[in-house]
């Protein structure tokens, strides 16, 4: 069984929708916040596309995903990034989403994300199943991709990605996970050829979201950067520029063993002086 949670009015490829609102796409009119009315280990694939940042409990509601899911099932997460402002001020989003946020969904002590991504903070150590108590889960992070605002499409390498968006905010404006559910015993190569192998389905706006970013990082930049650049880097480079372009003149003055250049001003002819006037009068009547 395939589902997509919070399906709205496009529920994804061959998946039973659910929604609490009856769509035209929604098979099962219900609110996610409540039990899901399937059976346990029932679910091969789940979609959950912009919907959990609504839900009152995301803890509550990972355990029931968890519960429904087969063993290896895929669960896709598509969400708001919670480091842009615009996601910070909107009344409706009740949960946030980053790269921290697998780190909860699983008693594993590794397989959490890449280490490279959390340089800015100390080890990240799973959570014990004594913090979630009866409420044991494991999705095991699969992979974690994020969208940028169009500012950063291209200009910075993921380590750089990384850091801009756990120190800045507005780099990142939407954050999807792949989680793979474990409720037997796997090995590390096993996940690790699922990775490869497994074809990790998405949304269809992802596709597009992730060509139109390919096509801005191979177009012209718009924007470059200034604040990431010093004050005086920025002066030195003006210095520099001045120099580069006034020393064409330079050379030309230095031509010519030495000769003082030529002054590019036109000369307008001057007015004859008033005395000249008059002894040209004066010679004109001594003729006469």
């Amino acid at each position: 069984m395939r589902i997509d949670i919070g399906c709205g009015q496009k529920k994804h490829l061959n998946c039973i929708g659910i929604d609490r609102i009856a769509y035209k796409s929604t098979d099962i009119v219900h609110d996610y916040n409540e039990p899901i009315p399937l059976e346990n280990d029932s679910v091969d694939f789940v979609m959950c596309s912009h919907s959990l940042q609504y839900v009152d409990d995301l803890h509550q509601v990972m355990k029931e995903i968890y519960r429904i899911c087969k063993h290896k099932a895929i669960v896709c997460i598509v969400a708001p990034y919670a480091h842009a402002t615009v996601h910070m001020v909107n009344p409706r989003f009740k949960q946030q989403f980053n790269e921290h946020s697998p780190k909860y969904w699983t008693t594993h002590p590794g397989r959490l994300q890449d280490e490279n991504e959390f340089f800015l903070y100390p080890p990240m150590l799973a959570l014990q199943q004594k913090d979630f108590g009866q409420d044991v889960m494991d999705f095991r992070l699969l992979r974690m991709e994020f969208f940028y605002f169009p500012t950063y499409h291209g200009l910075y390498n993921e380590v750089e990605l990384g850091l801009l968006r756990q120190s800045q905010l507005n780099v990142a404006h939407q954050i999807m996970y792949h989680l793979l559910v474990v409720k037997d015993q796997i090995s590390e190569t096993e996940i690790a050829g699922m990775e490869v192998a497994k074809r990790l389905e998405e949304p269809d706006y992802v596709k597009g979201q992730r060509m139109q970013m390919s096509e801005k990082e191979e177009g012209d930049q718009p924007f470059y950067l200034d604040h990431f650049r010093s004050d005086s880097s920025t002066d030195e480079d003006s210095s520099s520029i001045e120099i580069e372009e006034k020393s064409p003149l330079l050379e030309q003055s230095s031509r010519g063993g030495g000769s003082k250049p030529k002054s590019s001003r036109i000369k307008t002819p001057s007015k004859p002086k008033r005395k000249t006037i008059i002894r040209k009068k004066a010679k004109a009547r001594n003729k006469r």
